[in-house]
C-alpha cells in the first residue's frame, strides 16, 4: 500500500513537471508525451522505484528493466491524472457558466 502512496506522489510529480516543459514549449503540442517519459524514467532511474521487487516479484532477469517500465507506467499514470484534472476543469467551467459571467462583466466596460 506504501508503494501505491509512493507511486501516486511521484506521478503527481511528472504531471507538475510535464506541465512546465509544456508551458515553456507551447508550441508543440505533442511533446506532453515524450515529456512526461522523460520525468516519469527519469523520477523512476533517480529514486530507485521499480515495481515488481514493491510487489516481491524477482524473476526478472535484469533490474535496469523493471524500474525503466516503472517509469514509463508513472508516465502513463500521469497523463491520465493530467487528462482527469482537465476535466473536471472544463466542468467546473460548464457549471458555473464562465462566458456569461464574461459576458456581463467585460461587454458592459466595452459599451
Amino acid at each position: 500500500m506504501t508503494f501505491f502512496a509512493v507511486f501516486l506522489f511521484v506521478a503527481f510529480a511528472v504531471v507538475a513537471l510535464t506541465s512546465l516543459g509544456s508551458r515553456v514549449f507551447r508550441r508543440y503540442g505533442e511533446i506532453r508525451t515524450g515529456t512526461a517519459i522523460f520525468w516519469g524514467v527519469s523520477l523512476a532511474w533517480l529514486a530507485n522505484l521499480n515495481m515488481w521487487t514493491s510487489w516481491h516479484i524477482t524473476n526478472l532477469r535484469y533490474g535496469w528493466v523493471g524500474v525503466t517500465l516503472t517509469g514509463i507506467a508513472l508516465a502513463g499514470t500521469a497523463l491520465v491524472l493530467h487528462a482527469a484534472a482537465g476535466t473536471m476543469s472544463s466542468l467546473y467551467r460548464k457549471l458555473e457558466d464562465e462566458a456569461e459571467q464574461i459576458e456581463r462583466t467585460e461587454l458592459r466596460r466595452v459599451a
